[in-house]
């Protein structure tokens, strides 16, 4: 076929070009197959510049009877903004592969550089719920607190005495185990913003003139992204350092389908999906998997189905 990079009638500018034509091929085509455990927790936004602002973030709006003219609902404006953040991978080929026609044996690593560009958007999300107890959210307080406000003035300030809600179940100082994670997924709005600046792309520097071929006798292949993580609503997810037994799942879900909005109006939340840290898989499908619980088996378990459970090392 022409334009191969074995054909040895190609000259190495020739062969280097090539070599690049597939290398992006095999990216892109990794890169839409490649599988995403994460992204059913996040709210994908785009972005066009150095940070988004989400002034919008705690307020959710209702709907009245429509009797006389319509009430504009005043909205508070947040100053929660998302940065975005550059991150890059590298690799070498030397370039007496590309003379010798041995290029082959890389494309699974270009193959895998795609993979690598989907597993860290994974990092990424879990990161933020992992690390959700101290990761701030739009009212300034971690994402997991006690201790969230309810009610916040048109500055986006919490209101002097404004009652309070938690997304947190905390065990007590020195007894804290693994933390896992109840989420709703049912929304347009997830508990996390994964916010993309710029997805990957496969980048790569091929002249014969560059410094890395002079000096290391090497082309350099790599890819790179813009993108950042963050928060929305608390109400949308619970986290606890509790043993995960079936009263602390039940805990958990009774703060979620509880919860209500900053005009106390009842969200309508219902619990989706249970996300553990392989430690706690036995525990967790206990919970979710089993028929029977209890002294030989003798209550039927009400829990059975009621979550998807995802699994993550991100989480250990």
């Amino acid at each position: 076929m022409t334009g191969r990079v074995d054909n040895p009638t190609l000259s190495l500018p020739e062969k280097v070009r090539a070599l690049l034509t597939s290398f992006i091929g095999i990216f892109k085509g990794s890169l839409a197959q490649a599988p995403s455990n994460a992204m059913k927790f996040a709210t994908k936004v785009p972005s066009t510049s150095v940070s988004n602002t989400y002034a919008w973030l705690g307020q959710s709006s209702v709907f009245r009877e429509w009797v006389g003219p319509r009430v504009a609902q005043s909205v508070a404006k947040f100053a929660y903004m998302i940065t975005n953040k550059t991150f890059e991978m590298t690799q070498v080929v030397p370039k007496e592969a590309i003379e010798d026609d041995e290029v082959g044996i890389y494309s699974p690593l270009v193959a895998d550089m795609a993979e690598s560009a989907m597993r860290h958007v994974d990092e990424q999300i879990f990161g933020a719920l992992k690390n959700g107890a101290t990761g701030l959210c739009y009212d300034g307080l971690p994402f997991f607190s006690e201790v969230h406000p309810r009610e916040f003035d048109e500055q986006g300030v919490a209101v002097v005495g404004s009652p309070t809600f938690s997304n947190f179940l905390a065990a007590e100082a020195g007894a804290e185990g693994p933390a896992w994670i109840v989420a709703c997924t049912a929304r347009q709005i997830k508990p996390v913003i994964y916010q993309e600046r710029k997805a990957p792309v496969f980048v790569a520097k091929t002249l014969l003139t560059d410094e890395s071929v002079f000096n290391n006798n090497e082309f350099k292949f790599g890819a790179d992204k813009r993108d950042a993580v963050g928060y929305t609503l608390p109400q949308l997810a619970v986290m606890s350092d509790l043993p995960l037994t079936a009263d602390n799942f039940a805990a958990a879900v009774a703060l979620i389908e509880g919860a209500v909005g900053d005009k106390n109006k009842p969200l309508g939340l219902t619990v989706t999906d249970l996300i553990v840290p392989t430690t706690l898989r036995t525990a967790a499908m206990n919970i979710l998997a089993t028929d029977t619980v209890g002294k030989n088996g003798a209550q039927t378990n009400i829990w059975k189905n009621y979550a998807a459970l995802t699994v993550t090392p991100y989480m250990n």
